[in-house]
């Protein structure tokens, strides 16, 4: 499961949607490959928006906090060169895409930053990547 720019507070996935991951005798959702999701600090809708409003920022702006399993840190890849498996074959990973997800020209002064900013090859090529180890 691939998710760009999560709005969401970062311990979402210990607080508000731990049964994702199987504990304590329950399964878990049918979740059979790696919860990814991206990150990036240009990203205002979830890190200073979120802050003003919730007191705290979102998972689209620091990746997920604190979550009932462990997590991995990846970066976005540029799409010339290949994801090792190692970085994506975890249970949750968070991957930094602050180099690529900033805002662009026109959204520089956009209220949400980069928040939308992940119609990118860069995006597709993690997708097909996913994709990929899942054969």
């Amino acid at each position: 499961m691939l998710v760009f720019q999560m709005a969401a507070p970062r311990d979402a996935f210990d607080r508000l949607f731990p049964e994702l991951f199987p504990s304590s005798g329950k399964p878990g959702a049918p979740l059979r490959g790696p919860l990814v999701l991206t990150h990036s600090r240009w990203d205002r809708a979830t890190g200073f928006w979120h802050l003003r409003v919730e007191g705290v920022v979102g998972i689209g702006h620091s990746g997920v906090g604190v979550a009932p399993v462990s997590q991995f840190h990846a970066r976005l890849l540029d799409v010339d060169e290949r994801y090792p498996a190692a970085a994506l074959d975890h249970r949750l990973v968070n991957v930094d895409a602050s180099r690529f997800f900033r805002g662009g020209v026109r959204t520089r002064m956009a209220p949400a930053g980069a928040h939308s900013d992940f119609g990118r090859p860069e995006s597709a090529h993690l997708m097909l990547s996913l994709a990929a180890m899942s054969r």
